[in-house]
């Protein structure tokens, strides 16, 4: 009988270790989510400020193409 509740004691306390590190992995779980979210914002918004870069240089582009074009059949 001491052997049962020696052994039942230990099995509760690997429940509450067992609980405890599932919080542990939940909290840091939740923390990498929020560190990627964070970064995938700042990743959104570098390429927005770069697609805008880009949008504003293609028209000079395209204008200049259309001028040397115009220029090279006169």
């Amino acid at each position: 009988k001491e052997m049962i509740a020696v052994l039942e004691g230990n099995c509760r306390e690997l429940d509450e270790k067992k609980l405890q590190y599932q919080r542990m992995i939940h909290a840091l779980r939740l923390e990498e989510a929020a560190a990627q979210t964070v970064s995938a914002g700042v990743d959104e918004t570098m390429t927005d400020v770069a697609g805008s870069e880009e949008e504003e240089a293609d028209p000079e582009a395209g204008e200049e193409n259309s001028d040397s074009s115009g220029s090279a059949s006169v």
